[in-house]
């Protein structure tokens, strides 16, 4: 039933009983009853002091979240210097890094150029040594025919010239001549 039904059966209620009183009895109240109704109160007061305590840390929340935006709007403002300095820097770094690997490269290879025309060089050299070894081989051994053909020289002038000083103290027979002719046949066997 609803609201307005009800309440149209009262009204004619009370249309058709103009004189009847209504009374309602209020039971008692007892102590449990007075204790729960301080109950009510004391959680509804709880209720009440968590709702403001709740809006409180929110307020407060929101104070510190706000500080914390003007903070960290403060950092990026503040920052924005350095991070354009340190990418400076870095771009900086990089091409000194590039003419670096430039630097290098070129070192490299001329290094390696050098370290060819040393190989070169001491190949020439070593052929060259190799040559001049097999020069004074033939030097050598020319010196030491000439030498020993000088020396047979000498020995024959000092044996000739001894025997001339010991013939001249002491006279020994005179030899022959031999024919010419004699020779002719000993130098063809």
């Amino acid at each position: 039933m609803t609201f307005v039904s009800a309440l149209s059966a009262r009204l004619l209620q009370a249309a058709t009983f103009p004189d009847t009183i209504i009374a309602r009895t209020i039971p008692e109240r007892g102590m449990l009853e007075w204790t729960s109704g301080v109950l009510q109160l004391v959680v509804l007061l709880l209720g009440i002091g968590v709702l403001i305590a709740t809006i409180l840390l929110i307020v407060s929340m929101r104070a510190g979240v706000r500080k914390f935006n003007e903070t960290v709007d403060r950092l990026t403002t503040e920052t924005k210097p350095l991070l354009a300095n340190a990418t400076a820097i870095v771009g900086d770094a990089r091409e000194v890094v590039a003419m670096l690997r430039t630097d290098v490269e070129r070192v490299t290879n001329a290094a390696e150029a050098f370290s060819e025309q040393l190989l070169d060089a001491a190949e020439t050299t070593a052929r060259r040594v190799d040559d001049v070894n097999a020069v004074l081989d033939v030097l050598q051994d020319e010196l030491e025919d000439t030498a020993l053909s000088a020396v047979s020289a000498i020995r024959g002038v000092r044996v000739g010239a001894g025997e001339l000083t010991a013939g001249l103290s002491h006279p020994r027979p005179r030899r022959t001549s031999v024919p010419l002719d004699a020779d002719d046949d000993d130098d063809d066997d």
